[in-house]
């Protein structure tokens, strides 16, 4: 055998600093996991808080019940903020609501006569203004709270910054990853 060979068997025959070589290879790897799981973790953990508080929120807003000096807006956005705690910012939380005469309607188009047959509306033709806003509308919901008896549909939205920069290339838009809730209730007769 060449010296050059007896030497490079040599060297593979060493075991030492196989360890940290190993190491060097699989820890980025196993530290990106361990932030990605704590990360979808936390943004778990806030969904369901969000959840929670959106429900409660929604049982609160069906009752018509307004704390004195705040709008019903304020009230529910401080509801799901008091259940949220220190997890979310109140001031980028959304909260939109719409509402519909009766549940079968939710997310259904305003009726209109589809005069040519093509199964889409087309300006020109006939329609019933559901909602009063003087226009077709894909979705027949008023937006707002409703009155007694009306469905309302409440979502409620967080933008959740994503903290590990590859975590963040892979998820949601710019780093945010949008979290989202919804709650369907009927009001009661306030």
């Amino acid at each position: 055998m060449s010296h050059q060979r007896r030497q490079y068997q040599k060297i593979l025959r060493h075991a030492e600093g196989v360890t940290a070589l190993e190491f060097a290879i699989v820890a980025p790897v196993f530290m990106l996991l361990l932030f990605g799981i704590v990360e979808f973790a936390l943004i778990m953990m806030v969904y369901n808080v969000m959840e929670g508080a959106t429900a409660s929120s929604s049982r609160l807003g069906k009752t018509g019940y307004v704390v004195g000096g705040l709008t019903r807006q304020q009230t529910i956005i401080n509801v799901i903020t008091d259940r949220a705690g220190s997890l979310i910012n109140p001031a980028q939380l959304s909260v939109t609501s719409k509402f519909y005469k009766q549940f079968d309607q939710i997310n259904d188009p305003e009726p209109y006569t589809d005069s040519n047959s093509n199964g889409t509306w087309n300006t020109g033709e006939t329609y019933t203004d559901i909602n009063g806003n003087g226009q077709w509308d894909p979705d027949m919901a008023a937006s707002g709270y409703g009155s007694a008896g009306d469905v309302v549909v409440y979502k409620v939205s967080y933008p959740w910054p994503i903290s590990v920069p590859i975590i963040s290339s892979l998820v949601g838009t710019n780093g945010i990853y949008t979290i989202t809730t919804h709650a369907v209730v009927k009001n009661e007769p306030y």
